[in-house]
């Protein structure tokens, strides 16, 4: 007998150990052949469309309003849609730890034919069938408070998914603005960039015609011609940026980078809005930021992870019951039934359970600093933004001023080099510094809209806001 079965080993061994470089399964046909050269594969099943969540809407041709690119970013963005499956998610979660409260029924059914023998005996039972088929239920009365602990804390992370799918749409909110703005002021580049062009134009036929007459040298010509090949380089970059912009929104907004649509100007504000206390923003933040709600709900579920590890030092209490039939024939004609009480209580699990209750205590511990950093973190986020908002209102201001200075220095300018009492030198750099005044004011009114939208973003106003402004507005129509 153990000749046999030594047998039987090195026999199986001697299997094992050739079959180790075996594929009988292909599997390794569908890797890349070595670890230099990429993979080539394509993805079977859904198609695009299917895989992106849905069509995107049509908007060729339309000019959207800023709530009307939020409303397209929330509904279509893949952000969006990964938060909110996430939130179902632990949704499904909290009723998978509900059941728990109720019994387990089922129902299990066997055929089976076999002959039983001692292989040192002489004793066979002969061929035989056996079937069966039996009712069973089980149901968990008590254990220490673990159930509770679990419902709780899948309950807390519920909590914890539905605010950060909120902080999601925030940030989405966030990033429609800025990249909105960005387009808006990529289109005011481009247009005076456009005038800059214009301005060389006239520079470089003043200059020719001044020339012909005999009243400036060549050099006059040959400087116009080269600024006006820098504001011709200019134009193009300024148009490429309008594209590249545009691209970022559509992103954004979950389209493709070469949608079709327009964006509507924004109505020209007022740059010196009056903020709140500083104190009163801090105290806002702390009620309306998604992320502070978020650490507070894990800290929960860290709660309750605490009470599970400490529910395992009771014992585990239910009930156990079963009936069914079993004979040789395919209609049993055996009965058999039980019902009975369960406890289990481990007694020594080699110190796994004050192990656990320590690290979930640590946990706990952890949560707690985390609130208390994320709280920190917002509160100078609020502070930032508010000193930023006051910094682009000023700049907004004195960009304006300098503007206003430098059109008319270029007047000046111009007008000395038509009477002849001005060199062309002294009109470039005017009329440069004109375009570039232009260019300031437009990037510090970019800036001023970047840091409100950041502002109501710190203080958890941003997404409450664009709402309103939907309401207010038409939505696109998404054929």
């Amino acid at each position: 007998m153990r000749l046999r079965l030594t047998i039987l080993s090195l026999t199986s061994l001697a299997l094992l150990t050739g079959c180790a470089s075996v594929d009988p399964w292909g599997v390794f046909e569908h890797v890349p052949p070595s670890r230099s050269e990429p993979f080539g594969g394509e993805v079977a099943g859904a198609d695009d469309e299917e895989a992106s969540g849905g069509a995107a809407p049509n908007l060729s041709g339309r000019t959207l309003s800023l709530p009307e690119c939020v409303h397209v970013a929330l509904e279509h963005n893949p952000q969006t849609a990964a938060a909110w499956q996430a939130a179902r998610a632990a949704a499904a979660s909290v009723g998978r730890v509900r059941a728990e409260y109720l019994p387990a029924v089922g129902f299990g059914a066997g055929a089976e034919r076999g002959d039983e023998a001692e292989l040192d005996g002489k004793v066979d039972m002969g061929i035989q069938n056996r079937y069966q088929g039996v009712f069973g239920a089980r149901w968990l009365l008590f254990d220490g408070g673990g159930r509770e602990a679990r419902v709780e804390g899948a309950e807390a992370d519920l909590l914890a998914a539905n605010f950060r799918h909120s902080a999601v749409l925030q940030d989405l909110v966030l990033s429609v603005e800025e990249n909105y703005y960005n387009l808006l002021a990529a289109r005011s580049f481009k247009e005076v960039a456009t005038e800059a062009v214009r301005l060389r134009e006239y520079q470089l036929e003043l200059a020719q015609a001044r020339h012909r007459v005999g009243v400036v040298a060549k050099s006059d010509v040959l400087k116009a011609e080269t600024e006006k090949a820098d504001a011709d380089l200019a134009l193009v970059r300024a148009q490429n940026a309008v594209h590249i912009a545009k691209g970022q929104l559509a992103r954004t907004m979950g389209l493709n980078a070469n949608a079709e649509f327009e964006v509507a100007d924004v109505p020209e504000e007022s740059y010196g809005h009056a903020l709140e206390d500083v104190d009163v923003l801090l105290a806002e933040a702390a009620r309306n930021r998604p992320e502070l709600k978020t650490a507070l709900a894990e800290v929960q579920a860290e709660h309750a992870a605490v009470r599970l590890a400490q529910s395992r030092y009771w014992p585990a209490l239910g009930l156990d019951t079963s009936f069914g039939w079993l004979g040789r024939h395919l209609l049993p004609d055996q009965r058999q039934w039980s019902f009975g009480a369960v406890a289990d209580l481990p007694l020594f699990t080699g110190f796994d359970r004050p192990y656990q209750v320590q690290g979930a205590e640590a946990d706990l511990a952890r949560a707690m600093a985390d609130r208390q950093d994320a709280l920190r973190g917002i509160e100078l986020e609020v502070w930032t933004a508010y000193w930023q908002v006051i910094e682009a209102s000023q700049a907004v201001e004195a960009a304006r001023r300098l503007v206003a200075s430098a059109e008319e220095s270029a007047r000046v300018a111009e007008g000395e080099y038509k009477n002849g009492t001005g060199a062309i030198v002294a009109l470039i750099v005017a009329q440069t510094a004109s375009t570039a005044a232009r260019n300031g004011l437009i990037q510090s009114r970019l800036d001023w809209h970047r840091a409100m939208a950041r502002f109501e973003r710190a203080v958890g106003r941003s997404l409450a806001g664009m709402v309103a402004l939907e309401s207010e507005a038409e939505r696109p129509n998404e054929e």
